[in-house]
């Protein structure tokens, strides 16, 4: 066991010093599997890492605090993957030797008084801490290694990662995972300005002859997407409706288009017009027995299997956007989930699920991938409580919610905060629904983990 000094000078030189020179071919090897293929979109918890630059930039000399948090007791590993493509183990360590991490229970690499330091030197360039968090505590050998403790840092060959997510892929409900793209440089760059990007998605056509087909889904991304770039003074927005608006192609849009066009302390935006549904859990997580899921155009109801596999379920979902850490996120949901026996309301029909009100798409496990994790800057909305359905108007012209936001950021005369917003449909929406709709009623939800007003016309 080498002693707290040794340690000190080997972690110092870590991000101080390059790594010894390698061949092109070898480099090209190196990045052939990095620290990104250990990903996990159906986790069975969550966890969270973080960096102390809320914009994930250094500059020479400065030293990087690295903090990790779960949601369930869970063995907790840190990857770190160079500029030149070389992965190192980080944690645990000879003098972080205990991995075990309790949930909601931060952890601090290196620890306080801790006898190293992550200083940043070169080479620069993008790099990437990983975090993987397991339920069972894994044998070094799958990593390739014998020990993880006995140094500071334990190089990581691309066959140990390649080994290592053979492993964790054989039960995906036992591990999860998150990472941090940090960018050095040799001095502080000036930084952009903030950028406000937005993803909206409505699907009134479906590919599954059993899923009803919608009528002004679609039209609601594309009149949403219109106003928010005009009014609402987006940078760029990105419209995917019916046919383009594939599971494959959601996942792109959120995991690789906004966070390609966006950095930490941005605005991301991401709308969802259709249909949602719900299936049994598979993995004990939800307290009421139900997983929940939007409907892509691709979604199929051929049996529990294949909805798992076509569906954008809430744990994936809350594992997706993960991906937008560091952002202000605004998630909207002009959708419903108790049942879609009446015309024109969003919801599937399906044997044996039944409406109730502890639908927890948002405010159950998508609350706790944000909250409980400490994913800050989060806004969640949508269009109805779990009981109620939500209602295409009867004009045929919009979605009842997306019409009444529409309306507000179009006729405002000055700036729009979301909560202002979010308070003219608490009255706006259910208004209208018991006036054409007798007996309805569509009652707006709204979580807020903001600490900065939000503006959504500025």
């Amino acid at each position: 066991m080498r002693s707290a000094a040794g340690c000190l000078l080997v972690l110092m030189l870590f991000m101080a010093f390059p790594p010894p020179a390698r061949s092109q071919q070898d480099s090209q090897g190196a990045r052939g599997l990095t620290v990104d293929d250990l990903r996990n979109d159906k986790p069975g918890f969550a966890v969270r890492i973080d960096v102390d630059h809320p914009d994930r930039t250094y500059a020479a000399n400065e030293e990087m605090k690295v903090s990790a948090v779960v949601n369930r007791d869970a063995y907790l590993y840190l990857l770190y993957q160079s500029a030149t493509g070389e992965i190192q183990c980080v944690f645990p360590n000879c003098v972080q030797a205990d991995n075990l991490i309790r949930a909601g229970e931060p952890v601090m690499v290196p620890a306080a008084g801790a006898a190293f330091r992550f200083r940043v030197t070169a080479p620069f360039g993008r790099e990437v801490l990983k975090a993987v968090a397991t339920l069972q505590k894994m044998d070094p050998r799958q990593l390739g290694v014998a020990s993880l403790t006995e140094k500071s840092i334990t190089p990581i060959s691309p066959t140990g990662v390649k080994g290592l997510r053979v492993e964790l892929n054989r039960d995906p409900a036992s591990w999860a995972e998150h990472d941090v793209q940090v960018t050095t440089s040799e001095s502080v760059a000036e930084k952009p300005a903030r950028r406000r990007v937005g993803l909206f998605i409505g699907i009134s056509q479906f590919k599954d002859s059993r899923i009803r087909n919608l009528k002004v889904s679609h039209f609601d991304a594309i009149r949403l997407a219109e106003i928010m770039q005009g009014s609402g003074k987006l940078d760029k927005v990105i419209v995917l409706t019916n046919e383009e608006a594939c599971l494959e192609n959601i996942h792109k849009a959120i995991c690789q288009d906004l966070v390609q066009n966006t950095r930490p302390g941005d605005l991301a935006v991401i709308f969802w017009s259709g249909h949602g549904g719900r299936c049994a859990d598979d993995n004990g997580d939800e307290k009421d027995g139900y997983d929940e899921y939007l409907v892509p155009h691709d979604g199929s109801l051929d049996d529990l299997d294949a909805i798992r596999r076509t569906m954008l379920v809430d744990d994936t979902f809350g594992r997706w956007v993960q991906d937008l850490d560091g952002r202000t996120l605004l998630v909207i949901l002009d959708t419903c989930y108790s049942g879609g026996q009446h015309e024109g309301a969003k919801g599937l029909d399906l044997p044996g699920v039944t409406p109730s009100a502890d639908f927890d798409f948002l405010d159950g496990d998508m609350d706790a991938h944000t909250k409980d994790i400490g994913q800050k800057e989060t806004a969640m909305l949508a269009s109805a409580k779990a009981s109620q359905v939500a209602m295409e108007r009867r004009e045929g012209d919009l979605s009842v919610m997306t019409y009444f936001l529409v309306k507000k950021l179009q006729e405002a005369s000055s700036s729009v905060l979301l909560k202002e917003a979010v308070e003219y449909l608490k009255t706006e929406v259910p208004a209208y629904v018991q006036a054409r709709f007798p007996g309805m009623t569509q009652d707006p939800i709204f979580i807020d983990h903001t600490t900065a007003p939000v503006n959504l016309r500025p």
